[in-house]
């Protein structure tokens, strides 16, 4: 081939290759496959390579470039780079809608105030520059006045456009991130280079666009959105600039959405908190912008912000608060547990007063005090827990953190059993125990009775109607009648559904007696392995350590419950009430779902949890609450949460609920 074929393959090569990346990371279309992608791409660089003076600076070629550099250069901003201000609830986000209209009729600019919405990537801020349609440079926000050179690891980004649709002469604005899948393949390949892993996306992005290798930008897949026309373009409202960027031939977030009131723009980031989990990337908000230009000119700028933007971030998993006291919590068991309250904090939407410091062993690990300005951490519903102690923020008088000699509720002494973490009060007549074991007899995954909350168990006992779990079932309608809030029709309601709870599957009604080590899937085990009560009171422990599932700790604490005479006495004194657990057949081991543990993320159309959880056992299977490179199967639903975050981490696999369905059939 000579030179003169050379160039016209290449331009050619050159105008494919840029159409399908256009497609693909701009239109979200793909016409051929990644392999067939991937050759056209090694043809051009090998005619390149034959003809290196045919090499242009737009050849999607120089995405990779060569050397490394020896630093990075520093660039000033013709267009200076604004942080925004941020909102944290409604009451925030009325507050600033309303200094927006204030200032416009201030600034006697009238007309109807109108919004776009825009999602908020948790990603590097980057400034490209183009000009006659080439990119010519790309810049970290840096101190919003000068930033780095970072073209070269810019171009190695196949959703940036190396040349414009049109020779435009712009500046813009965009987020450069990287997948979630990304980030799992990434940190799977640093662990097993001994590498320490990223903690997250961001992170990993940041970290490749500040390298001074473009190849290790290159191999990071990275990603950028663009959302922002700064300079070189007129347009008189902000949607009209973010349909001007997709048409040059930018990618952009095609989620953004007009709003015509502060309701509307509330709506939108309430949905999507709740879908954020749905995307590719990380998500910590939304941004607002005023629509027309005009307007946003009139508002102006404050010392570091616009007045026309504001970043409604959501309701975060962590935050910063401070320890002012610990109590001692004592559970159905009789363990003692360190409970911190806090000054109040927001997380997840939710204002948290007090998280757990699990044990003595925890808050020596922590090294907590009284005083102590720690992280806090909620994740779905799990309670909230202390994460991380600041020590540099520890006041002068913080108090350490002693374990109690005596049960805070009794008064009786407390021991730590051998080979365990946890403190225990010695009385088994404990008045906390007490409680406890009696609201876990009635809750959800035993008994289930609608009606007995907390409040009304602790009502109960106080007056001295129920003293044990067999007190519930002699209750009467009048009975009820001397508490607080009960009336006929709300007492007979009580008593009809504690009546009814008196035939109850034996998987439930071994979890409400409480055993220590014996929780929701372990009750479930003994009963499909056992069928009936009398069978499980006559084993031994090694016939229990024989069953898969079953270790030895938890076969000990089960032998140890049904041999001692306060156990008997309690089964007895049910059977006297009527309560009779049903006969559970053992599950032949033959369906789909056989010898599988199986977990449920997010919401089913079809099943409530408790439905799932049973439609898994019928079919064999075992359901687990969390997912590990264990777990066999877990079910998506709407809204997943973290599990499914899991389950791509280790390679599980997941399954619809539609899908599910057929599994459990």
């Amino acid at each position: 081939m000579n030179k003169a074929e050379a160039k016209a393959r290449i331009e050619k090569l050159r105008t494919e290759v840029e159409r399908y990346r256009y497609l693909y990371h701009v239109l979200d279309r793909q016409e051929i496959s990644d392999a067939a992608l991937d050759s056209l791409k090694h043809e051009l660089a090998q005619l390149e390579e034959q003809f290196p003076e045919l090499i242009t600076s737009d050849s999607p070629t120089q995405r990779v470039a060569g050397e490394p550099l020896p630093a990075f250069k520093k660039v000033k901003h013709a267009v200076a780079q604004w942080s925004f201000n941020d909102a944290f609830s409604e009451e925030e986000i009325r507050a600033w809608d309303k200094r927006v209209r204030e200032g416009l009729e201030k600034a006697d600019v009238r007309g109807p105030v109108r919004y776009v919405c825009e999602l908020k990537i948790d990603g590097l801020h980057t400034v490209c520059t183009y000009e006659n349609g080439l990119l010519k440079v790309a810049a970290t926000r840096g101190d919003g006045a000068v930033g780095e050179n970072v073209t070269h690891n810019v171009k190695t980004i196949e959703s940036v456009p190396l040349r414009l649709r049109e020779p435009a002469s712009v500046i813009v604005e965009g987020e450069v991130w990287m997948s979630k899948d990304a980030l799992l393949e990434l940190n799977k390949k640093r662990k097993k280079a001994g590498e320490p892993a990223f903690a997250n996306p961001r992170n990993a992005a940041a970290g490749a666009i500040r390298q001074l290798d473009p190849k290790i930008a290159a191999a990071r897949k990275l990603d950028m959105i663009f959302y922002e026309l700064s300079d070189g373009e007129q347009v008189k409202t902000q949607a009209e600039e973010l349909e001007r960027l997709h048409a040059l031939g930018f990618k952009t977030d095609r989620h953004w959405k007009r709003a015509d009131s502060i309701d509307d723009v509330i709506h939108f980031w309430k949905h999507w908190q709740e879908k954020r989990d749905t995307l590719p990337f990380w998500l910590d908000g939304v941004v607002v912008k005023v629509d027309g230009r005009a307007q946003q000119q009139a508002l102006g700028y404050t010392g570091k912000a616009p007045r026309f933007t504001l970043a409604l971030k959501f309701a975060t998993e962590q935050a910063t608060t401070v320890i002012r006291e610990v109590n001692w919590f004592v559970g159905r068991t009789g363990a003692l547990t360190p409970v911190a309250t806090l000054d109040p904090v927001s997380l997840v939407g939710t204002t948290v007063t007090h998280a757990t410091l699990h044990n003595l062993d925890e808050i020596k690990r922590l090294d907590a005090r009284v005083g102590d300005t720690v992280i806090v951490e909620k994740a779905g519903d799990i309670i909230p827990k202390v994460l991380q102690v600041l020590p540099r923020l520890r006041p002068r008088d913080a108090k350490e953190i002693r374990a109690p000699r005596q049960c805070p509720v009794c008064g009786s002494p407390v021991e730590r059993r051998e080979g365990q973490v946890a403190l225990y009060c010695t009385r088994k007549q404990c008045g906390a125990q007490q409680q406890r074991q009696l609201e876990h007899f009635v809750s959800k995954t035993a008994f289930d009775i609608q009606g007995l909350g907390e409040k009304i168990v602790l009502q109960l006992m106080e007056v001295g109607l129920v003293k044990t779990p067999a007190d519930f079932f002699r209750l009467q309608p009048e009975q009820l009648l001397e508490l607080e809030g009960f009336a006929d029709i709300s007492s007979k309601k009580l008593v009809d559904a504690i009546q009814a709870k008196k035939r109850i599957a034996f998987g439930r009604f071994i979890n409400a007696l409480g055993i220590r080590h014996v929780g929701e899937e372990t009750a479930h085990l003994l009963a499909r392995e056992f069928g009936a009560l009398e069978k499980l009171q006559q084993a031994g422990t090694e016939d229990l350590q024989n069953i898969h599932g079953i270790g030895p700790e938890a076969a000990e604490s089960i032998h140890e419950f049904f041999c001692d005479a306060d156990a008997r006495r309690l089964l007895d004194d049910l059977r006297d009430a009527g309560v009779r657990p049903e006969r559970e057949e053992k599950v032949v081991q033959s369906g789909k779902l056989a010898g599988k543990k199986v977990a449920v993320t997010g919401t089913l159309s079809g099943f409530s949890r408790e439905e799932a959880k049973a439609a898994i056992r019928r079919a064999g299977g075992d359901w687990v609450s969390s997912v590990s490179k264990n777990t066999d199967f877990v079910v998506i639903g709407e809204n997943p949460g973290s599990k499914y975050d899991d389950a791509k981490k280790f390679g599980v696999r997941a399954v619809d609920e539609k899908e599910f369905l057929n599994l459990v059939r």
